[in-house]
């Protein structure tokens, strides 16, 4: 148990008589107490310190400065006029502009006959242009109920028996379409409505009755059309190429698993997995994969052989900018010092994107990128780099040769971002359903997620492919009649 500081005792009244070395013993009582109480005052001045930092992370951290999403930033008030956000898509993005729907169904002809104002009769201007207005509006009746009447065949030749079958994209002893199907499949995913809302839809929107269990067989239709795409996109996934890889929590019946993610330039494909080890990216990209992987500085990516690996400047740069507002000198010294390079390094990959740099010089600059990296790490402040910035120095001996590859090798991204966007919808799923309730609807999650974000890839219309998908995936047709 700590000493309690003991209180200062008043000043004794000097008094000769009681010599020299009365005095001098006194002198040497007071040094030494005044010694202990400056070691305490910079014992105390330290704690201090540590909460005042411990405090600083806890109160201004923001999407900026860590993980957290930019929806848990604290409101700021807007501080009058000033320059706002440059418009225009962002570097690396493509444009969107609207240019009209392209097409008009039915041409209608809006007259007037008498002046809304006095009555009085009108005449068209014929020297001067009509004015035009596409207007895009839901028909009455949105679904239309189609009955299949399929008489009984016999083959004199044979003795075959049966019926015809039904048109592509229906099911035997089905009542809803695959078209119908695949757009329920996309509100339940694509728009993260939980099946009461899906039900909502058929019901109140498009005018059907759907149970429960109709909704849960759609579901398993679904399932089982997705899964010979999905088991080509992860044999695509373990070619050589550039994959950025990332994780999340997902539960399957309250207990927690893990959603992997690796994406590529053509196809994104979802991992459900119930540990968060290296062995589940070995599972994803293969025991020995020739690409280039991206990744965070999570351990579980470090026993995975790649060609090359690309730590994300993303989630380093947050943590650098965190220490700028840091209560010790030498973390905002670190910040100050590494921000830049990064920085610089990012507008030399833009400019050779931009056609600015050659892919020589490009790949001349990664060597001068790592030795100035190295400079600063190495050359800490005379009482050594602060916990913090001495964490994320480590970090950056730990990765050294997987920051910079980027420069070298031009379809590689300076971070993860890729990966970081394709978990972002199935984490908003995960907050509206709460998780999957058996092994068939965890699979589902991701097939269905690979599935989306793959056609976002490739630019395709999600509805119609997922109907081509359920229409090629029905097994041959029975059209036998069982015996009377």
């Amino acid at each position: 148990m700590e000493d309690s500081v003991r209180p200062l005792s008043a000043p004794e009244t000097f008094d000769p008589a009681k010599g020299a070395r009365y005095w001098y013993e006194k002198y040497c009582e007071q040094y030494e107490e005044t010694e202990r109480l400056k070691a305490r005052v910079s014992e105390l001045e330290k704690d201090l310190g540590e909460v005042k930092e411990l405090l600083n992370k806890l109160t201004k951290r923001t999407s900026k400065t860590s993980s957290l999403p930019p929806s848990s930033d604290r409101y700021k008030k807007w501080q009058g006029k000033g320059k706002g956000k440059k418009r225009g898509p962002k570097y690396g993005h493509p444009g969107k502009t609207r240019n009209g729907f392209g097409f008009v169904d039915r041409s209608v002809k809006l007259e007037l006959e008498r002046c809304p104002v006095c009555g009085g009769e009108l005449k068209a201007v014929s020297s001067r242009p009509a004015k035009r207005e596409q207007i895009a509006e839901l028909l009455p009746k949105l679904v239309e109920v189609v009955e299949y009447e399929r008489p009984i065949y016999d083959c004199a030749d044979c003795g075959w028996s049966g019926i015809s079958p039904l048109p592509s994209g229906c099911k035997e002893g089905f009542s809803y379409g695959g078209m119908l199907s695949a757009l329920v499949g996309w509100l339940g995913y694509g728009g993260n409505l939980s099946w009461s809302k899906q039900r909502y839809v058929v019901e109140s929107i498009l005018g059907l009755p759907i149970s429960q269990g109709s909704l849960s067989k759609m579901h398993q239709w679904f399932c089982e059309s997705l899964q010979p795409a999905y088991e080509q996109w992860w044999e695509w996934i373990q070619t050589p190429g550039v994959r950025c890889l990332d994780e999340t929590s997902y539960r399957l019946n309250g207990v927690n698993h893990w959603i992997w993610v690796a994406t590529g330039e053509e196809c994104c494909l979802f991992l459900f997995a119930p540990t968060r080890s290296s062995k589940e990216a070995k599972v994803l990209l293969g025991e020995e994969f020739e690409g280039i992987l991206s990744s965070d500085c999570w351990s579980g990516y470090s026993p995975v052989l790649a060609l090359a690996k690309q730590k994300c400047f993303a989630h380093v740069e947050r943590a650098l900018k965190a220490l700028l507002d840091s209560t010790w000198a030498g973390n905002r010294q670190f910040a100050e010092q590494v921000l830049p390079i990064l920085s610089q390094a990012r507008q030399v990959h833009r400019e050779f994107h931009q056609g600015h740099r050659t892919l020589e010089n490009l790949q001349s600059q990664r060597p001068k990128f790592e030795a100035r990296l190295t400079q600063v790490i190495e050359h800490p402040p005379p009482d050594g780099w602060p916990c913090d910035a001495l964490d994320l120095a480590n970090r950056f001996i730990r990765h050294r040769d997987e920051w910079f590859t980027f420069l070298e090798f031009t379809a590689v991204k300076p971070d993860n971002n890729d990966a970081e966007r394709a978990l972002r919808p199935i984490v908003i799923h995960r907050k509206v359903s709460g998780g999957a309730r058996s092994d068939w609807g965890a699979q589902l999650v991701a097939s269905m997620f690979s599935f989306l974000e793959t056609m976002r890839l490739q630019g395709k219309n999600a509805l119609d492919e997922l109907f081509a998908l359920m229409a090629s995936s029905e097994p041959p047709r029975n059209t036998l009649v069982a015996p009377a």
